[in-house]
């Protein structure tokens, strides 16, 4: 049987709450499973539930239009993580697409529940606020950085992104290995450029030189002097 309280405790907005709370926010999950490929939720539906992974991975996506069940996975959740956990807050339109990238197990926890769980019981609520509040300033701190990174990436300061340290959360860490990856392949291909650009005017002299050396050879006063110089050699050679 798996260990809900364990993986709620294990989520840094759940992680406030003491056992007891925990085990009456695991009381209210509802288990159901999704085979790979299956749609979870769509971009632009309405929020109504927080999802918690048990078993597989389930990835979130922009949609192509023509295919709502198709796009390029922007991060995968794997067992233990929680996500759409702001639907139990505000009920907002979901902001991606999620689907099974394998089989999955999930238990979800709808915002009817939680209201009842917080009516019945506020310090889920307090627990859950602070936990939220937590993660809010943590990732307002961390898109900071992220933008210092961007600005250090359009100045072409590539040397200075290095992924950060003790990163808490899954997502905000994927997101600053991306990016030091993104930065890496920009300075490569930077670096490729510069070489290329190097060796294309090497090139460009070498045939530019060639052009004018043509251009001498074909020229009248080349020509001239080719014939003055066969005059000489046959001078010299009368002479002898």
């Amino acid at each position: 049987m798996t260990n809900y309280v364990s993986l709620l405790k294990n989520n840094r907005i759940f992680s406030p709450l003491p056992d007891e709370m925990l085990e009456t926010v695991a009381a209210g999950l509802q288990t159901r499973s999704l085979r790979a490929g299956e749609v979870l939720f769509h971009y632009q539906a309405p929020g109504n539930e927080m999802i918690l992974v048990e078993d597989g991975k389930i990835a979130i996506y922009m949609p192509e239009p023509e295919h709502p069940e198709s796009g390029q996975a922007i991060r995968i959740f794997q067992p233990g993580s929680i996500l759409g956990e702001m639907a139990l807050i505000d009920g907002g339109l979901r902001s991606t697409s999620a689907r099974a990238e394998t089989d999955v197990t999930i238990a979800t926890l709808d915002a009817a529940t939680f209201r009842q769980l917080i009516s019945n019981h506020t310090e889920v609520a307090t627990g859950v606020m602070s936990g939220l509040n937590e993660r809010i300033r943590y990732t307002t701190s961390f898109i900071e950085e992220i933008s210092k990174w961007v600005h250090r990436v359009a100045e072409g300061q590539y040397q200075n992104i290095e992924m950060p340290v003790n990163v808490k959360d899954d997502s905000l860490a994927a997101l600053a290995a991306d990016f030091v990856m993104m930065a890496s392949n920009v300075r490569k291909r930077e670096e490729t450029l510069k070489q290329e650009i190097a060796q294309l005017r090497i090139v460009i002299d070498e045939k530019k030189r060639n052009e004018e050396a043509s251009q001498i050879t074909q020229s009248e006063f080349f020509s001239s002097l080719k014939d003055k110089l066969r005059a000489m050699r046959s001078n010299e050679d009368d002479d002898d």
